[in-house]
């Protein structure tokens, strides 16, 4: 996940293999990108004699950046040698290992159906084994549920609709998708929240539950669960 933003024309670069480790102890991430950088902008590695941190509340005169959040960016002076420097804009490392962090953290269960359903079911796994109140993924930290999603095709509309929701060792913990059944279409619905909402400890079960309200009938619903775990 290289995440490397080039602003308001700031050349976008990345600091020399050499230079780049004695100067700043980044991820290697960001130190892949900004060789490709250097490649690209055709400045050799042996070119680049220091690179220096600029402070966005002191910027020198020949760098203007207005009205930019710079809560989430670094700034590099980048001296080849030349009679001017480059400037180079980026993520900065902290936000950019903590976003990669967050990423690493974040996983999504699947679950579905292919037949017609006509009475409230459990969803099947990905694997095509049907869950229930006792059988689900089991979660191997603790952690929390923080978002649903559905698609599926009503094949008879009615006065009703169909209720996505999730269990919790057997248990509903107040988190759906509704879909009202009111055409013969594909429809789809989904909800996000922030973590330590709906919170689940290691061993816990979750599976999802398929819920028909009225005389309407589904196919081939496909559900995802995103769960993020909770660091040790």
């Amino acid at each position: 996940m290289k995440k490397i933003f080039a602003i308001l024309g700031v050349a976008l670069i990345l600091l020399a293999s050499g230079v780049f480790a004695e100067n700043m102890a980044l991820s290697s991430d960001i130190q892949d990108a900004v060789k490709q950088a250097v490649e690209k902008k055709g400045i050799s590695e042996q070119e680049v004699q220091n690179i220096e941190e600029v402070d966005f509340n002191n910027l020198p005169k020949e760098v203007d950046i207005k009205n930019i959040d710079d809560t989430n960016l670094a700034l590099y002076k980048v001296d080849y040698g030349q009679e001017k420097p480059f400037y180079v804009i980026t993520v900065s490392d902290e936000k950019f290992r903590k976003t990669a962090e967050e990423i690493s953290r974040r996983m999504l269960l699947e679950f579905g159906s292919s037949e017609i359903i006509v009475t409230s079911s459990f969803l099947k796994s990905s694997t095509g084994v049907q869950t229930s109140a006792e059988k689900g993924y089991v979660m191997m930290r603790a952690g929390s549920i923080t978002g649903l999603s559905t698609s599926l095709e009503v094949l008879t509309a009615g006065e009703g609709n169909v209720e996505i929701i999730i269990y919790k060792n057997g248990q509903e913990i107040g988190f759906r998708n509704v879909i009202v059944a009111d055409k013969n279409e594909v429809k789809k619905d989904y909800d996000v929240q922030s973590e330590n909402i709906v919170n689940f400890e290691q061993g816990d079960v979750i599976s999802v539950y398929t819920k028909i309200n009225g005389e309407i009938s589904v196919k081939d619903i496909n559900t995802l669960v995103e769960i993020i775990t909770f660091e040790k």
